[in-house]
């Protein structure tokens, strides 16, 4: 039997339409075309499908009973036969300096191994875009404290302070935590995560300065308005001529979390976690509980 889903649409919009040259328009076909497209389906099925005693087609008992069948089945068999749709780019949140390594890895596993985009987006608040929507997931610096989140800590690594070379600090080989409680800090207020209050009561830094992102963070450093902290991959993607960065001494780690959202995540999110947890050095990483991370 050689049919085609082409004989059964030219055959099916013949029916609703009744009249060969609207079925003809609408199929965008010469009408003697659709004529020889219902002769073979006739032919093959060997039966007759139309009566054409008449100025105008009608169907016959087979035509009606073939014409109830296709309504439901054509329209699945051609959505079937459709191409899939692209899935949806996985938009990546990050605020604090992207880490290189082990996101790129990640993202290259995913791209390569289920053909899904993952689009890293810059975006400076302390979710780095989940709170809002604007990101699918993201890499957190710092506590994740969200019930909305699922979230997994990635790594803890040291952190440096920055100074200005014009600081005093900056003849110094290291520095200690107490001694940044004697100094003015640079306060990030939209994505940072540290304040005065990381430090201890009788030792806690002045804010000297605020800013809202990277760059105006390093920029006040640079100026001598106060002193900064950052993880030490983060301090290594941004070399400035102003800025000394020192091992720091004393200091709780920063770590680094992936997070998506609990509800309707994106359908590669807990994918894209595998991979990153797959990259990382042998150390095993703790999945946080109720989207709770330790700082």
């Amino acid at each position: 039997m050689d049919i085609g889903i082409h004989h059964l649409r030219c055959f099916l919009t013949l029916a609703e339409e009744q009249h060969f040259t609207w079925a003809a328009d609408r199929l965008g076909v010469s009408q003697p075309t659709l004529s020889r497209q219902i002769r073979r389906l006739e032919e093959s099925l060997g039966r007759s499908l139309l009566d054409r005693s008449t100025r105008h087609p009608r169907l016959t008992a087979e035509g009606r009973r073939l014409q109830a069948e296709l309504r439901t089945l054509l329209p699945r068999l051609e959505a079937a036969l459709q191409p899939p749709e692209p899935q949806a780019p996985l938009r990546l949140g990050y605020a604090w300096g992207f880490p290189t390594q082990l996101g790129r890895r990640a993202i290259e596993h995913l791209e390569e191994r289920h053909q899904v985009l993952v689009q890293p987006v810059r975006v400076d608040d302390r979710t780095a875009g989940l709170r809002e929507a604007t990101v699918d997931a993201a890499l957190l610096w710092g506590s994740v404290d969200d019930p909305r989140l699922t979230s997994v800590q990635l790594l803890r690594e040291p952190r440096v302070a920055a100074v200005s070379r014009r600081s005093t600090l900056s003849v110094k080989s290291a520095v200690t935590w107490r001694e940044l409680g004697r100094r003015c800090l640079v306060v990030n207020t939209l994505s940072g995560t540290l304040t005065p209050d990381d430090w201890p009561c009788d030792n806690r830094p002045e804010t000297g300065a605020e800013a809202t992102n990277l760059e105006e963070y390093l920029h006040a450093v640079a100026a001598r308005r106060g002193v900064g902290v950052l993880p030490a991959s983060v301090a290594a993607q941004h070399p400035d001529p102003d800025i000394l960065y020192l091992p720091l001494t004393g200091a709780p780690a920063a770590t680094l979390h992936y997070a998506y959202p609990r509800t309707n995540p994106h359908p590669y999110a807990a994918t894209l976690q595998e991979a990153l947890l797959r990259t990382l050095p042998p150390a095993p990483a703790r999945p946080v509980g109720a989207g709770r991370a330790a700082a």
